[in-house]
């Protein structure tokens, strides 16, 4: 069983991510680490201003596939442009239960200005609220799941994804 984390930058698919798959026993696979920054050894804000968002969006969609085709027991946790790739989008769905953490935009906005800058396509084009209210309803059209983040903690949060994975088994 694979199961997928969507969601805004700040969303935490990174932090419930990775306490999930250690109480469910699965690899961790977070796309911006393990295979932007083992790939290219860089940041991925550092590979995106380099290489322009169309290129950066065909190739984590090809790193995203190339590196779950085939595989099992993964909590992927992609960035929040993955939505603007359906080709990765229908692939992920095929191999895994797809839950979409949706987080109010005030928490995101709130969560973002306390980290360091990171790589989000789309910022500076359009602003942070613009690309919420673009990405909200992609995110809602791939997920088998929503869990509203503002209405949990960690705990409580893994434990609504876990009764829906047990109501959902492959």
């Amino acid at each position: 069983m694979n199961v997928t984390l969507i969601g805004m930058a700040g969303a935490g698919k990174s932090h419930v991510g990775n306490l999930l798959a250690k109480k469910l026993g699965l690899e961790f696979l977070d796309v911006d680490r393990h295979l932007w920054e083992g790939t290219y050894g860089r940041p991925v804000q550092e590979i995106l201003d380099e290489r322009g968002e169309k290129w950066f969006l065909d190739e984590e969609e090809r790193l995203i596939i190339e590196h779950t085709k085939g595989k099992d027991n993964l909590l992927i946790s992609p960035p929040g442009s993955v939505a603007y790739q359906p080709k990765a989008m229908r692939h992920l769905k095929e191999i895994s239960k797809v839950v979409y953490l949706r987080v109010p935009f005030a928490t995101i906005e709130a969560r973002l200005n306390r980290m360091p800058l990171r790589g989000i396509v789309g910022l500076g084009k359009k602003t942070l609220r613009e690309l919420y209210d673009e990405r909200h309803p992609l995110y809602e059209k791939y997920a088998d799941s929503i869990i509203n983040i503002a209405e949990n903690n960690s705990a409580g949060i893994m434990r609504e994804i876990i009764a829906f994975l047990g109501n959902h088994k492959h």
